[in-house]
């Protein structure tokens, strides 16, 4: 038997293809259910509640040297809010339905915001062990890149990715 270790884990998700083997941390998010009470005379009795919340999940990973995995976030996102005009939603849902195999041309659904996403964890041998499956995941926030010019060494730009999504589900493969 051995312990989990925290080195051994890869995050794909289908959208942003390239962010895969950046990724440097993240976590499984917490899970809470919500709880009722019901009052007596001598003690009120916690009752479990009807609805599970999953927290957002943070992934921090090292910008590639073309941005090219912060670029597909950043395009991800403003296809979502888009900023600037009506059709940079059109032309978001259109791109990323040209490049996801089985994709339909045609009218947009609400699906061509989301992705699954699935966090793979290791054994200590490095061989895939346990699958988290993220479900409908569109990202909430993208940190900001800092340039400084007074660092006496290298150091690699990183940036966070939040996600929100439907919910997870942890299979043992």
């Amino acid at each position: 038997m051995n312990y989990l270790s925290p080195l051994g884990f890869r995050f794909l998700l289908d959208r942003t293809p390239t962010t895969e083997y950046f990724i440097q941390s993240t976590s499984i998010p917490s899970i809470t259910l919500g709880e009722y009470t019901q009052d007596t005379p001598f003690v009120n009795i916690p009752l479990p509640g009807s609805k599970l919340r999953f927290e957002p999940v943070d992934f921090t990973f090292r910008v590639d040297e073309d941005m090219k995995n912060y670029m597909e976030l950043y395009d991800w996102l403003s296809g979502l809010g888009f900023p600037e005009s009506f059709t940079q939603y059109s032309n978001f849902v259109n791109n990323s339905r040209a490049t996801r195999p089985g994709s339909a041309v045609g009218k947009e659904s609400a699906e061509d915001q989301y992705s699954d996403g699935s966090l793979i964890i290791m054994t200590s041998s490095q061989n895939p062990n346990v699958r988290v499956n993220f479900k409908s995941m569109i990202p909430i926030s993208l940190s900001a890149l800092t340039f400084d010019t007074t660092f006496s060494d290298v150091d690699y730009l990183q940036a966070q990715v939040t996600f929100a999504y439907t919910y997870y589900d942890i299979e043992k493969i």
